[in-house]
C-alpha cells in the first residue's frame, strides 16, 4: 500500500549547525548538510524509515515539481534515501533554502525559506494527470506545506476532492489560504498547530475546529510544539502529551508526525485513536531528537510510545457559523 505526498513546493535544504547566531557577525559552521527537502520530503524519509521498524507500514510516493539544476540535484539527493517521487519537469529552477541551529539553543533554530518556482499551468496539469494514475493504488494522500507561485489556495481541496472520490484517506496539513480552502474539501484528518488555528479563526470568523467538525472532517489534531497536543476524533477527544527527548532540532517534528499518524492508520487498522496518536507523537519526538529532519538513529519509537501521557478531555463540539 503507498501514500501519496504533494508535494508542491520541494526544496533543497542547506542545513548549518553553529555555536550561536550573531546577526552582522561572521560564524564558522560546525556542521553542514545538503538534503532534499521540504515538509512533503520530510514526511515520506520518516515513512521510509518506519517500513523497517513498522509492520506493515506504507510505502510513500511523493508528487510534484522539479525543475533547472537544483531540480536535478533534488532528484539525485532523493534517489540517495531512496525516495520514490513522480516529478512533473518544470521551466523554473526548484527553491534552495537554509535552515540555521545553535548548538547552544536548538530550539532557536532559524529557517529561511524561498518562495519556491512558477507553476505554468500544463506543467500542473501534467501533475494531475499523474495524481490520477496513482490514486487507486493508494490507502492515503498528504497533502502538507506551502504552494508554489501560480498555483491557486484550494490546489490541495483539488487533490483530496479526488482521493476521497476513490475512498482514499486525507490529511491536510498547511497553513494560511491554503488551510482555509482546501479544508472546504473535507479531508478526513485536519492537523494544524495553535498559532495557525488561532490566525485561521481569526481570518474565516468561524469557530474553528468546531466548524470543521460539524461540516464533516472526521478528526482534527491541534499541536503546540513540546506541549500537550489536543486531538478532536471519532474515538473522543484526547490531550497526549510527548515524551521528553534532548532535542537536537524541531525542524520536521511536525512532518514526521502526520508520517507517523498516517502510518499507524494504515497498517493497525483495529487499533484506536490513543494509540495512533501515541505513535504520530513518538515519532515527532524522534524527529526532534536528530540533527535533521527525520527519526534519530537507534530511536526506539514503541519505548518513546509507551512514555506518552493520554488523557480523555471533553471538548464542545459547536455547528458552523
Amino acid at each position: 500500500m503507498k501514500v501519496l505526498i504533494a508535494s508542491l513546493n520541494t526544496a533543497i535544504e542547506r542545513l548549518l549547525l553553529v555555536e550561536e547566531q550573531h546577526p552582522g557577525q561572521v560564524h564558522r559552521l560546525l556542521d553542514d548538510k545538503t538534503l532534499a527537502g521540504g515538509k512533503g520530503v520530510n514526511v515520506a524519509r520518516v515513512l521510509r524509515q518506519l517500513q523497517s521498524r513498522l509492520d506493515n507500514a506504507p510505502a510513500p510516493l511523493l508528487l510534484g515539481f522539479l525543475g533547472g539544476a537544483s531540480g536535478q540535484l533534488c532528484q539525485e539527493l532523493l534517489a540517495r534515501e531512496d525516495l520514490a517521487g513522480c516529478w512533473c519537469q518544470i521551466a523554473a529552477d526548484t527553491r534552495i533554502c537554509e535552515v540555521i541551529t545553535e548548538r547552544k539553543n536548538p530550539q532557536k533554530a532559524s529557517v529561511y525559506n524561498a518562495a519556491g518556482p512558477a507553476i505554468q499551468p500544463e506543467e500542473r496539469t501534467g501533475l494531475h494527470a499523474m495524481l490520477s494514475d496513482e490514486l487507486d493504488r493508494a490507502g492515503a494522500l498528504i497533502c502538507t506545506g506551502s504552494l508554489a507561485r501560480n498555483l491557486a489556495p484550494d490546489e490541495y481541496g483539488l487533490w483530496i476532492d479526488q482521493a476521497r472520490s476513490r475512498g482514499v484517506l486525507t490529511l491536510l496539513d498547511s497553513h494560511g489560504a491554503a488551510l482555509l480552502q482546501s479544508a472546504r474539501a473535507l479531508p478526513d484528518i485536519i492537523k494544524i498547530n495553535r498559532d495557525e488555528l488561532r490566525q485561521a479563526s481569526l481570518e474565516s470568523g468561524l469557530d474553528l475546529p468546531g466548524a470543521w467538525l460539524a461540516q464533516g472532517v472526521h478528526c482534527v489534531i491541534i499541536t503546540d510544539g513540546q506541549q500537550p497536543t489536543l486531538a478532536l476524533t471519532p474515538d473522543g477527544d484526547y490531550q497526549i502529551t510527548p515524551p521528553t527527548v534532548t532535542t537536537l532540532s524541531p525542524v520536521g517534528s511536525g512532518d514526521a508526525y502526520c508520517a507517523g499518524l498516517v502510518a499507524s492508520l494504515l497498517s493497525r487498522p483495529d487499533e484506536g485513536w490513543a494509540a495512533h496518536l501515541t505513535l504520530a507523537a513518538a515519532c515527532g519526538a524522534a524527529n526532534a531528537a536528530s540533527p535533521t529532519a527525520g527519526l534519530a538513529e537507534g530511536s526506539d519509537i514503541f519505548a518513546l510510545q509507551q512514555r506518552c501521557a493520554v488523557r480523555a478531555v471533553s471538548t464542545p463540539r459547536r455547528s458552523p457559523a
